[in-house]
């Protein structure tokens, strides 16, 4: 098999992947948004204890944080995903944003979504971590 015909069934395999990906975060965000509905429409039950309305208020305040939290990164992760495929429709899809080189297709493989080489990566991650 050449070359480029590896490399295209290789990218095929790839936009599946990211694709299937996509599709799972789409279902577990609208079963999150669909989920914290009770909580944002104020219909959880509770007890009576005079201490019950603060307690109720700090749970669903906690879990709406965290239900936040969650959301997020789910969105993060499919505009990631969003990049990659366009990425793919572009023609430039293995090489780093950064520096232009391959990304090497053990990385590619492992996070089919990588932009960055695992070079360009770290430094990004390191600057990231400086700037904290």
């Amino acid at each position: 098999m050449s070359r480029a015909r590896r490399k295209a069934q290789t990218q095929r395999v790839q936009v599946a992947i990211i694709s299937a990906e996509r599709k799972s975060l789409q279902t577990r965000l609208a079963a999150l948004d669909r989920g914290s509905g009770l909580r944002e429409q104020g219909q959880l039950p509770g007890d009576n204890t005079p201490t019950s309305d603060t307690m109720d208020t700090v749970q669903e305040a906690m879990a709406k944080e965290e239900t936040l939290a969650a959301r997020e990164g789910l969105i993060q992760r499919l505009r990631v995903l969003a990049r990659a495929e366009e990425k793919i429709r572009e023609g430039t899809y293995g090489l780093c944003e950064a520096c232009g080189e391959a990304i090497a297709p053990a990385r590619l493989q492992t996070l089919p979504e990588a932009v960055l080489c695992l070079r360009c990566a770290e430094r990004e991650e390191r600057r990231a971590v400086r700037s904290r």
